[in-house]
């Protein structure tokens, strides 16, 4: 044998283990790519129902956020007019009610001193004076 054929064999040998590698190499790719795709199709399977659901979900959830927005606003409606209306109650009723304390007030009053022997007096309506100030 030449150095030629020699050179030949090992050649052939590599190139034989190169070709072994690379199919060993191509088999366990073809079968990760399998399962990888079985992979994907069951994601796929129960992906689409709970993105269907979630989507029902934002529907269902834009829905009951516009009828909260509905009932806020005639919270604030309604709010608003009963604001109004114990302030309009209050102006109406401050007046008589503080005139009709000061009634039964006098009323009380004048008839304690009648029980006890005494000749009411009217308060005088005088107005107080302002002090003067003296002229430097």
């Amino acid at each position: 044998m030449s150095a030629g054929d020699v050179l030949a064999v090992v050649a052939a040998t590599v190139v034989t283990m190169l070709v072994a590698v690379l199919g060993a190499t191509l088999v366990a790719l073809t079968h990760t790519l399998r399962d990888l795709r079985a992979t994907a199709d069951a994601l796929h399977d129960e992906a689409i129902p709970l993105l269907e659901a979630a989507r029902d979900a934002v529907v269902e959830a834009a829905v009951e956020i516009d009828r909260v927005e509905r009932l806020v606003t005639s919270a604030e409606r309604v709010s608003g007019a009963v604001d109004g209306a114990s302030r309009l109650a209050a102006r109406t009723l401050r007046s008589p009610v503080v005139k009709a304390m000061a009634f039964g007030t006098g009323v009380s009053r004048a008839a304690q001193k009648l029980r006890e022997g005494e000749t009411p007096v009217p308060p005088s309506r005088r107005r107080r004076r302002r002090p003067q100030r003296k002229a430097s």
